[in-house]
């Protein structure tokens, strides 16, 4: 790992999170939105192994934990982020070097979570990654990353928001690396918002006027209104 890095990860909560969404708390923890953009991928069997993958302070696997999903585990090189989700009572959580769990790990999973991972590595890197991370699924496993959408109308405030991005990904170029790498069936989504309130419902609509507006000028410019357009992108896999 660069020098760089280490250093920002020992310190992510203190120099960037709590820049950014002030203190770590699990009043952070939104389960309406959480469901909304991951809960039809998780499996119907509660007892299927989940691991996450760069699992900051762990959030998410406690939301998974507490829809019920009692084997699921997440692991983040950060040691002040471990710490801070250990000090909030999170359950299945370690500090270590992900890469280094997945070359030793000899219990395949069910499902395989990147949640603004992937895009801290380089290209041969994150290549590298989908290949270790397909082999550690089990047949018919599933694989699902959240990464910054290049294609985003807003997406530079994500991707030059974090000095330790090194990519951005496109609906395209996820299909692509993840077909080479041994997945199928790739599917993407957008991160559009989630109405649960009328502040909420009203940028929804917003969101939806601007998403027309936008489609209608790229037909004009390419033919085609396809694409996804929020900040992030959501991309579900199966081994």
């Amino acid at each position: 790992m660069d020098d760089y890095k280490k250093t920002i990860y020992d310190n992510y909560i203190s120099t960037h999170n709590r820049n950014l969404c002030g203190e770590n708390s699990l009043a952070y923890v939104k389960p309406s939105a959480i469901d909304h953009y991951y809960g039809r991928h998780m499996p119907e069997d509660k007892s299927a192994r989940i691991l996450e993958v760069g699992c900051g302070d762990g959030y998410f696997v406690y939301h998974l934990q507490q829809q019920g999903y009692a084997n699921t585990s997440g692991i983040d090189v950060s040691p002040e982020q471990i710490d801070k989700g250990r000090e909030m009572q999170i359950n299945n959580l370690q500090c270590g070097d992900f890469i280094e769990f997945l070359e030793n790990n000899t219990e395949p999973f069910d499902v395989i979570v990147a949640k603004d991972v992937i895009e801290h590595f380089t290209k041969q890197e994150a290549f590298n990654i989908l290949l270790l991370i397909n082999r550690n699924l089990k047949k018919g496993g599933r694989f699902l990353m959240q990464v910054p959408n290049g294609q985003g109308v807003f997406y530079a405030s994500i991707f030059y928001g974090d000095f330790t991005h090194e990519m951005a990904y496109t609906e395209s170029s996820i299909s692509q690396i993840m077909l080479n790498t041994g997945f199928s069936n790739v599917r993407c989504y957008p991160t559009d918002p989630v109405p649960h309130g009328l502040k909420s419902y009203v940028r929804y609509i917003l969101w939806r006027f601007l998403v027309l507006n936008l489609k209608f000028w790229k037909m004009v410019e390419s033919g085609s209104p396809k694409g996804i357009f929020t900040q992030n992108i959501i991309a579900v896999a199966e081994k």
